[in-house]
């Protein structure tokens, strides 16, 4: 789907299970000033479907010029691989978060444990604060999730808030604050806040984009998931679940 210049690859899913989280993060794609930008990579459970995605487009990995990586948990970073000839923009806070965590001096189950090698060899563009890509694209620092969440900001058609998981789902934006917090709850607060004065649509990490109305949150696009399986003695690939809404 599109959201004004916005390609929304693969659309964030605001779910967990009783297994655990899913994981289903908002893959995007727009066009930079010097080339196809994407923001984040999804991990390995969204690797055909972000292929058929880019193919859909009459695009390849190797034509994306930037990954913005939101922050480095698993469901954001894993198919980065992919992407070998982009340069990695991500904050440097986040590379040091992510070393403190593989050093055992905080606890991310979610940060992968060979994120160092997936950098490896990289061209890798670091912020600090904010950076300016182009004369539409900033990509700034949103810290709480994680210390080092980014979002970016779109000057278009529209102000579009990439939001990464500082902001994951609608609940959250209205709340003020996630629901997972592994940096600093009141930086959380504050980069929810920053976020909705740069923008009049909002992107987030797990949800629908959506914008505020007289009537409050409008979403531009439904959900549409379903699960299925293999659950004996049921037929062979039953839809078990759909949600739509």
């Amino acid at each position: 789907m599109r959201v004004h210049e916005i390609h929304i690859l693969l659309p964030g899913i605001p779910a967990r299970s009783g297994r655990g989280f899913l994981g289903y993060c908002t893959i995007a794609l727009l066009s930079s000033e010097e080339g196809w930008l994407l923001f984040d990579t999804g991990h390995y459970g969204d690797r055909s479907l972000l292929l058929d995605a880019l193919a859909k487009e009459s695009l390849s990995p190797a034509d994306i010029r930037y990954v913005v990586l939101s922050h480095l948990h698993y469901d954001h970073c894993l198919n980065l691989p992919l992407f070998s000839e982009a340069t990695v923009v991500l904050a440097k806070r986040e590379l040091d978060y992510a070393k403190t965590v593989l050093t055992g001096r905080r606890t991310d189950h979610t940060i992968p444990e060979f994120v160092e090698s997936l950098m490896k060899s990289r061209r890798v563009r670091l912020i600090h604060s904010e950076l300016t890509l182009d004369s539409r694209i900033s990509i700034f620092e949103t810290p709480g999730h994680t210390p080092g969440c980014v979002a970016l900001s779109f000057q278009g058609t529209a102000r579009i808030v990439l939001c990464g998981d500082a902001i994951k789902n609608a609940w959250e934006f209205l709340r003020g604050v996630p629901d997972t917090v592994y940096g600093d709850i009141s930086a959380a607060r504050r980069s929810i806040e920053r976020i909705k004065k740069r923008g009049t649509i909002f992107v987030p990490g797990h949800d629908r984009a959506f914008r505020i109305g007289a009537q409050g949150i409008e979403f531009l696009s439904q959900i549409e998931w379903s699960v299925t399986g293999d659950v004996y003695p049921r037929e062979k690939d039953t839809e078990i679940f759909r949600l739509v809404t």
